[in-house]
């Protein structure tokens, strides 16, 4: 029985932990790396509703780890400086999902991805750099490059010719000395539970399972 109370209590602090969860804006520390082992995972509760993060060089590119429960309503749109900038996201395995280029070229506005091809909750990696620095994978560019298309402003699948393979690299073909901040507004996107309450969460479930075989033994 002690097993039992003590795992209903457990499970049940971190259930309450999570109904009182509340938004949180994040901000980029220190750079958030290239590379998805590198990539910046948003830790916490509850919904993510900002990312404000710089970028270092004109070769720059943040990723971010977050989590989609709700794909029907994911939204991502950002500003920033300089000028032209790029939105990726990519499965929890580096695959990529979708990719924009901003609508005009110039000015502040980045664009926005919207749930066209986002189509199954989970982790996922969000990324963001400047004209024309854009992901590679052991098969090469991972998406078509916007301007080649004389589409510029669409959304793009993984279509490039590296699209079948995760993300390796990026081709470091950015603005040179190009320095700045951008903000990043995103809808239907969660933090990444700490590993610590995972962690306990599993415990907490374990303990109950054992109990539950134990008294149907």
């Amino acid at each position: 029985m002690k097993i039992i109370q003590k795992a209903s209590v457990l499970l049940g602090a971190l259930l309450g932990l999570a109904g009182t969860a509340s938004a949180t804006a994040f901000v980029e520390s220190g750079d958030a790396g290239q590379s998805l082992a590198a990539a910046q995972v948003i830790y916490g509760s509850g919904a993510v509703t900002s990312i404000a993060g710089t970028f270092a060089s004109g070769n720059d590119a943040d990723l971010y780890k977050i989590r989609i429960d709700t794909p029907g309503l994911f939204h991502v749109s950002a500003v920033g400086t300089p000028s032209d900038g790029l939105l990726f996201l990519f499965d929890a395995n580096g695959k990529g999902v979708v990719y924009r280029d901003d609508k005009t070229h110039q000015g502040a506005n980045y664009g926005d991805l919207t749930n066209q091809f986002v189509l199954a909750s989970g982790y996922y990696y969000l990324g963001i750099s400047l004209y024309d620095n854009l992901p590679l994978s052991s098969g090469g560019l991972i998406f078509p490059e916007s301007t080649a298309t004389g589409n510029s402003g669409l959304e793009f699948q993984a279509t490039g010719p590296g699209g079948a393979f995760a993300l390796t690299n990026w081709n470091n073909a950015g603005p040179r000395n190009a320095t700045g901040n951008y903000t990043i507004t995103l809808q239907g996107v969660q933090a990444v539970p700490e590993p610590s309450s995972i962690a306990l969460m599993a415990i907490a479930l374990g303990g109950i399972a054992l109990f539950r075989r134990r008294r149907s033994m």
